[in-house]
Order: C-alpha cells, then structure tokens, then sequence
C-alpha cells in the first residue's frame, strides 16, 4: 500500500499594517507584499479614522486584504490592538506586526522567523533584521528600555563609540527591548501577558510590552533574518513637539509601572531641568515662551503619573488625539 508524504503544515500568521494618513504608503507596501511566499496568511489593515480615502484604495485594489475603520486616532496602541484582537479570535498561531513605510526585502522571512520560533518554544517575541532606507545599512533594532541611570550610561557611551550601539547582530540575541518596525509576536504568550498597553499611545509600548514578556519567562529574541527594508523619513526632531512629549511622558510611565518609582522621579526631574536650561540657553524670549509651556504640560503629566492618576489626562491641547 502506498502512503502519501504528509503535507508541511504551516502555522496561521497574521499580518497587520496599522495606518493614519499613509494611503500611498500603505498602497506601497502591500504591492510590496505580494511576493511573500509564506501560505499561511492574512494581511489585516486598521485604519485609524484617515481622511485620505484609503478605505476606497482598499475595495477596489486590494480586496484580498481584511480592512478595518476604529472611527477614531486610537494611536500605534489601540490601532494594532483593533487588528490583535481580530487575529486571536480567528485562529492565528503568531501576529506580525509590521509598520506600513516598509518595502519587502526578503519573501521567504516570514517562513525564516516562524521556522526559528517554532523550534524555539519559549521565545515570545521574535525581530528580525531591518534595512533602513538601503539595503545596505542595517537599522538598529535592538534597543535598551528607558531609565535615569541607563539612558546617562548611554549617553556617554553613545558619544565615545557610536558604533557599539547597533545591537543588530549575525547571531539571535536575546534583546532587551524590540523596535516595533517588524514583531513576530506568539498568540499564546499574548494570551498570558496582554496586548499593548493602550495608555501609551504610542513610544515606549515595546519596552513595557518586553518587560511583561521577560517577567512571565518568554525570551525576546532579536534573530539575523533579512527582512524588510524601512523607509522612514528624515524628519526633524523638534523639542516641543508631539514625539519629544510622548518619549519623556512615557519613560516615567514606564519606570512607574514597572514599581521604580524613585527613578521615575529622578528622570522626570532631570529630564525637566534639562529642557529647562536648554530653553533659557538658546531661544529667543517668544521661542523661550512656548518652549517652557512645553516643559510645563510635561510637568504636569510627570505629576498624575508619579501621583497614580490616569495617563489620559496629561493630554491635552495642542497634543490632544480626538
């Protein structure tokens, strides 16, 4: 009697490009997609209420694609939790998440990341190599979570060998923080440790994400899989602006989260001290005025955090996401 040779089974992974005003982007990346080669998927995209018409591009050019509208901004937190939600409750085996400025470089890496986790069962979160904006510079993917003490080491040690700091090696390592450009994350450890803290927004949300996985014993792991190459803007970062309040807004949230309280309070005020000098030191009196209403509003959400009261308070204007 013949037997047929049993057919590779291939794990559920799906795919999920969240996007907020990126229609051409996200246009970009999806023909980009095509060429995977792994079976197994489903391409999930959330769109967190865009006015550019992009729920139309998707009818009419990518009807294959799942596509979902929240109806609001529910930032890089809530927008890729919208898609979580949706994979977990259709079956998926592991959720890659992916930002939507990328361009495939590799079509076999979705098969070269779950090949690693499925012979990995204790690795939750799985990062491959990102190329930034070439193929020839790779991006550094493997990053160190905020603290008073961690980011002045680094600091220091940034300006004496910039070099060292690209973590992003030819061998796995076990990282201590994932960029969140390409994540392979397994259902079943988000099962055990939850979603992206939603009262994040957005930066920050991979560290606090990390550290519940390393807490519940699921490794982190970064693994040299050519992957997508990253095609972020150069854009200016301005001191007052949205990016610059979130990053400091959410790196004394997640020293209090994690129960260092007290660093939590060192960073708020170092981190105030400095801004403040800075603005003293090099604006004009009508930059210097905004610049310190900047570093009061910071003031006043470093108070509800290190005071427990609730993160969504510390928004508001020019910074709220209604």
């Amino acid at each position: 009697m013949q037997h047929s040779t049993p057919k590779t089974v291939y794990p559920s992974v799906h795919i999920i490009l969240l996007t907020y005003q990126m229609r051409e982007v996200v246009e970009r990346c999806l023909c980009s997609l095509e060429r995977l080669t792994y079976p197994n998927r489903r391409i999930i995209v959330v769109d967190n209420n865009s006015n550019d018409g992009i729920e139309q591009v998707m009818k009419s050019r990518f009807p294959e694609v799942t596509t979902f509208q929240t109806g609001q901004n529910l930032g890089y937190t809530g927008g890729n939790n919208y898609g979580i939600r949706f994979a977990m409750d259709n079956g998926s085996d592991y959720i890659l998440i992916l930002n939507p400025d990328t361009i495939l470089a590799n079509p076999r890496f979705i098969e070269e990341m779950v090949d690693y986790a499925e012979t990995n069962p204790t690795v939750g979160i799985v990062g491959p190599r990102v190329f930034l904006r070439e193929r020839e510079t790779i991006q550094n993917t493997v990053l160190f979570a905020p603290g008073l003490w961690t980011n002045i080491k680094n600091w220091v040690a940034y300006r004496a060998n910039p070099e060292s700091f690209n973590l992003s090696k030819d061998v796995p390592v076990e990282a201590e923080v994932l960029n969140g450009v390409c994540l392979l994350l397994r259902t079943e450890c988000l099962k055990q440790i939850g979603l992206f803290d939603e009262n994040i927004f957005m930066y920050i949300e991979d560290a606090e994400m990390d550290h519940r996985a390393r807490t519940h014993g699921w490794g982190v792991r970064y693994v040299p899989v050519d992957s997508v190459i990253h095609e972020q803007k150069h854009e200016g970062y301005h001191m007052t602006g949205l990016v610059s309040f979130l990053l400091r807004r959410n790196s004394v949230y997640y020293l209090c989260k994690i129960g260092r309280t007290a660093e939590a309070w060192g960073y708020a005020i170092l981190s105030l001290l400095l801004l403040c000098v800075r603005g003293v030191a090099t604006l004009n009196n009508k930059s210097c005025q905004e610049y310190m209403r900047f570093c009061k509003r910071l003031a006043t959400a470093y108070l509800l955090m290190l005071r427990n009261r609730p993160l969504d308070e510390s928004f508001g204007p020019p910074f709220a996401q209604k």
